[in-house]
């Protein structure tokens, strides 16, 4: 088992707690952007997240009307997600290889899951086989005062420390021409800029990306 993988199976148990607490703020205002990102591929229907960990952003994004299914590498991360939403539909699986058929769901989403999968590239080649109209990817922004505290080892103990940060333009490299980018932004600053979300300044902690498939293609806003 790898490094990663274990965190993730002995922090499961108390993981869900953490949204109510450290990450509290966190949560409340990726929420929000990722609400944001949504409205960039209307008519959506079904959702697959990619990561799901303990469901807590599928169960979210279900009271939104979606219909939703998550995955997850880790046993423990799912048996707890099955105790907080026994309604589920939620598979064990790698997101290098999804168990769905090609294009039948509309969107993929990543809510900093990719940056802990080993084969990223072959994730993301997946996700857009499987979706339909579009992905929204959210990511640990390397621009960011999160990245610094692990630069530094100011954080210590955190999944942080597994996890690969993104710029907006390296992520954007790794898109196939078929797929275009429609909007994207950046949130989570630090306490003292409020509950700022900005491009233009775009130092935020969350980076949270929107992806249309070449066929309902629109421009960057």
């Amino acid at each position: 088992m790898s490094n990663t993988l274990n965190f993730w199976e002995q922090a499961a148990k108390n993981y869900e707690t953490y949204y109510d607490t450290q990450y509290k703020r966190a949560d409340i205002l990726e929420k929000q952007l990722i609400t944001k990102l949504l409205g960039q591929i209307p008519e959506a229907q079904s959702i697959l997240e990619v990561g799901c960990g303990t469901a807590h952003f599928t169960k979210w994004l279900q009271t939104k009307g979606y219909e939703c299914y998550g995955i997850d590498c880790s046993g423990a991360m799912l048996r707890e997600a099955k105790k907080l939403w026994s309604r589920s539909s939620l598979f064990g699986g790698e997101g290098c290889n999804l168990p769905f058929q090609n294009k039948s769901i509309d969107i993929v989403i990543f809510i900093t899951s990719l940056e802990f999968i080993s084969e990223p590239d072959l994730a993301l080649d997946e996700a857009i086989r499987v979706a339909r109209k579009g992905l929204i990817v959210g990511l640990l922004n390397k621009h960011s005062s999160a990245h610094l505290k692990v630069l530094f080892k100011i954080t210590k103990g955190s999944p942080l420390c597994f996890g690969t940060f993104y710029s907006f333009s390296d992520f954007k490299k790794t898109l196939p021409e078929t797929h275009k980018v429609v909007f994207w932004s950046t949130t989570v600053f630090p306490k003292i800029f409020g509950n700022l979300e900005s491009r233009v300044f775009p130092f935020g902690d969350f980076l949270g990306i929107a992806i249309k498939n070449h066929e309902n293609q629109g421009q960057v806003h």
